[in-house]
């Protein structure tokens, strides 16, 4: 790819000179359906992400194509700056300020693209996107987390969720006569990212490893610190890493272009999950178990908002070696209305037999609770509901249970993918908090208890054989039974009578006329 060139309206050319790098030329060039190109800072990946949408509107002219980012800030402070130096207002075509859309001129009597800028700020701003009749998209840093801004700052975007990107993916082809595409851009994301999942990508040991791209309709390209090199400062690299440190996770994400675990303390890890239901953890007899219910509610009906969370788990309180185990029985969430979370509530506390219900204490618990007791009223449900008053600190929340994942305390059930990705993608995917959250509740509040020990059968205990210091009892001839004798007295026979001081007066005897007698 060497040159692009665009022909304003009254006849004037534009050429903008673009030697593409081979990795970001590839993954221009590619036609797949769902695309990729992350990498280290440097690698040209918006630029690639900006001139993959020139080349499919210069193959596909009229086409209406979307460029997405989480927050409109971020898109006009980054995305926009890089678009605009490669295609200026005025120059290359013009931009509607008001409508966020730029119409990119490509030659008199060919019709002009169409680029839609979209930031996902709030519920409108997703509304109007999951309503767009788009050729193709374009996600500038889909990942979120922390990410770098033109000026050096960091920044914590929120990212876009797998639900919305799927939303998104779904508008991508409703253009008539368009090939449906989606590519997107940025640094490299977790392992445990939905977008690692979506192309099939593990990274290895190095964080960086080819991708195998072993679906067709998935290609993933990545960059690397050599790729765009030539085109940047001298020492770009090499300053910035004292800055980062060697080997740091700044400089391992940023630096080096490795897929690795954002998060400075992450709390789940994949290896530490254990489920019943197999050979080695039989299932538990759940009549056996005080079952009770963590439940997070939010109120939205919005793909980008938090959701309603509700997890079921059983602890064997009863006697034997998985006393104090706690099975995770049931878990589900949703973009739920007040009445749809009581539904939710009363429906598994039948099913389950929940004993307790914990929810988190927020703001609009009120009219939650009064919805619950009116609707368990009028179904014939006892239910009792506890309140939980929440930690800020979603981190340390989730840190406050996890050990007792780690040494298997808690146990997963057959059906628990949602919540064991959900666990496994925080915190570095804001949007998985709600199961995880509601999972919390749950777990801590029961009470933390030790299995029985059982003795080994192959282990023999000794006889008990006495200490050659140690004292023996006197045998008595009297009835054959031995007499206890307190240790530290010594038998000394009858104690002599105290002999009476010479000054002490007598007491008379009772009934006896004073001088009378033996004294008188």
């Amino acid at each position: 790819m060497g040159a692009v060139v665009a022909e304003r309206e009254g006849g004037v050319t534009v050429t903008v000179a673009f030697e593409a790098p081979p990795e970001v030329q590839a993954f221009i060039q590619d036609p797949t359906f769902v695309t990729g190109y992350f990498g280290p800072l440097g690698c040209a990946k918006s630029t690639g992400l900006v001139m993959k949408g020139w080349q499919y509107a210069t193959d596909w002219p009229g086409a209406k194509i979307a460029v997405i980012r989480s927050t409109w800030p971020a898109l006009e402070d980054t995305t926009l700056q890089t678009f605009f130096e490669w295609f200026p207002d005025g120059v290359a075509g013009h931009y509607y300020k008001t409508k966020k859309q730029f119409s990119l001129w490509l030659g008199d009597g060919v019709p002009p693209a169409t680029f839609l800028f979209r930031g996902l700020d709030g519920e409108d701003d997703i509304q109007k996107v999951l309503s767009l009749e788009i050729a193709a998209a374009a996600l500038d840093e889909p990942q979120g987390g922390v990410n770098i801004r033109r000026d050096g700052s960091l920044v914590v975007e929120p990212g876009i969720n797998h639900d919305l990107y799927l939303a998104i993916l779904g508008r991508c082809g409703r253009q008539r006569g368009y090939p449906k595409m989606l590519w997107m851009g940025g640094n490299p994301p977790a392992p445990s990212h939905w977008i690692s999942r979506e192309f099939s990508y593990r990274p290895g040991k190095s964080g960086h490893d080819d991708p195998t791209n072993p679906n067709p309709l998935f290609h993933l390209y990545l960059g690397t610190r050599e790729t765009n090199r030539h085109n940047l400062p001298p020492r770009y690299y090499e300053d910035l890493e004292s800055l980062y440190g060697v080997g740091t996770p700044m400089a391992r994400r940023y630096l080096d272009g490795e897929w690795i675990e954002w998060a400075t303390e992450q709390p789940f890890h994949s290896h530490w999950f254990r489920y019943f239901g197999t050979d080695e953890e039989p299932s538990p007899n759940t009549s056996e178990l005080k079952v009770m219910a963590g439940f997070d509610p939010a109120i939205s009906k919005s793909d980008r908002a938090a959701r309603s969370a509700l997890v079921v788990c059983g602890q064997q309180q009863r006697g034997g070696v998985n006393r104090g185990r706690i099975y995770v029985l049931y878990q589900a969430a949703g973009h739920w209305s007040v009445y749809e979370q009581v539904d939710a509530l009363l429906k598994a506390v039948v099913q389950w037999k929940i004993h307790t219900v914990l929810i988190e204490d927020v703001a609009y618990q009120k009219a939650l609770g009064d919805v619950l007791d009116r609707e368990a009223r009028q179904r014939g449900i006892t239910v009792h509901i506890e309140l939980v008053k929440p930690d800020g600190d979603k981190l340390r929340r989730a840190n406050a249970w996890s050990p007792l994942v780690e040494d298997g305390t808690v146990l997963f059930g057959p059906g628990m993918k949602g919540l064991v990705d959900a666990m496994l993608a925080v915190p570095n995917d804001p949007m998985q908090w709600d199961l995880v959250d509601a999972a919390g509740i749950c777990v801590r509040g029961f009470p933390l208890m030790q299995g029985e020990s059982e003795r080994l059968p192959w282990i023999e205990t000794p006889a008990a054989t006495r200490a050659t210091g140690y004292a023996t009892r006197p045998k008595s001839t009297e009835h054959g039974k031995p007499r206890v004798v307190p240790r530290g007295f010594t038998k000394v026979g009858r104690v002599p009578a105290l002999k009476r001081a010479m000054g002490y007066a007598v007491r008379p005897a009772p009934n006896v006329p004073v001088g009378a007698g033996k004294y008188s």
